[in-house]
C-alpha cells in the first residue's frame, strides 16, 4: 500500500516528534533521580589586606564614570544628531533623567573620608591651597554641573544656537570641575615622566 506525500510527512514528523520526546524524557527522568549536588559551605575568600585607600580610589573612578558618560551623551547628542542644536522633547527629557540619576547617584555615594578645614598654606608642595576641602568642592562642582546642564537643556528646547553653544561649553567646564575634584581629591599622583606633580586637596585620600 503506497502512502501519499503529505501522509508520509505527518508520519514522519510524527515519528520525529515521539523521538525527541522520549529523548527529552530520559534527560528529565536523568535529571530527577540524579543526586543533588552538594550544598556544602562556600569555600572563605580572604580579601587582600590593607586596600582601604584602594577601594576609596576606585570609587572615585566610578565617581567620574557615572558622570562623565550621561553629560558627554547629552553634548555629543546636541553637537552631532541634534538639528542646529534642536532635540525633540523626548530626547531631552531621557538626557535630563540621565543626567540628574548620575549625579544624584554620585551624592548618595556619600565622600570616604569626612570633611576637613582646608589649609592655609601648601604642606611640601603636596597640598592645593583653597577655602574649601575636597568633600566641599566635590559637592559644590556636582551642584554646578546640574546648574549647567539644566540651562543646557533649556536652550536646547527654546534658544537659538549661539546660546546654545554657550550653554554646551559651560557644561563642558562644569563637567571638568567635577573631574577635578574627584581627581584631586581622591586619586593617587600619577608617575608617567613628564607630567606635572598633581596637588592633594584637604579632606582628600592621602
Amino acid at each position: 500500500m503506497r502512502m501519499s506525500r503529505k501522509a508520509g510527512l505527518l508520519v514522519s514528523a510524527a515519528v520525529c516528534g515521539a523521538l525527541a520526546w522520549g529523548a527529552a524524557g530520559s534527560a528529565l527522568a536523568s535529571i530527577e533521580h540524579s543526586p543533588a549536588p552538594s550544598r556544602g559551605a562556600a569555600p572563605h575568600k580572604a580579601p587582600l589586606p590593607n586596600t582601604g585607600e584602594l577601594k576609596a580610589q576606585a570609587k572615585s573612578l566610578a565617581e567620574i564614570s557615572g558622570v562623565l558618560g550621561p553629560v558627554t551623551d547629552l553634548i555629543n547628542d546636541v553637537l552631532t544628531t541634534a538639528d542646529n542644536g534642536k532635540l525633540p522633547a523626548d530626547r531631552i527629557t531621557e538626557h535630563s533623567k540621565a543626567v540628574r540619576n548620575a549625579i544624584s547617584a554620585v551624592r548618595q555615594s556619600g565622600p570616604e573620608a569626612p570633611s576637613a578645614p582646608s589649609v592655609s598654606q601648601p604642606d611640601n608642595g603636596s597640598r592645593l591651597v583653597t577655602g574649601k576641602s575636597a568633600n566641599d568642592l566635590r559637592a559644590a562642582a556636582l551642584t554646578g554641573l546640574q546648574t549647567k546642564t539644566d540651562a543646557l537643556l533649556k536652550a536646547i528646547a527654546a534658544d537659538g544656537p549661539a546660546a546654545i553653544t554657550s550653554a554646551v561649553t559651560q557644561s563642558v567646564t562644569a563637567l571638568a570641575n567635577v573631574i577635578l575634584s574627584i581627581t584631586l581629591g581622591g586619586l593617587p599622583a600619577p608617575d608617567l615622566p613628564g607630567l606635572p606633580a598633581i596637588p592633594r586637596l584637604p579632606g582628600g585620600i592621602a
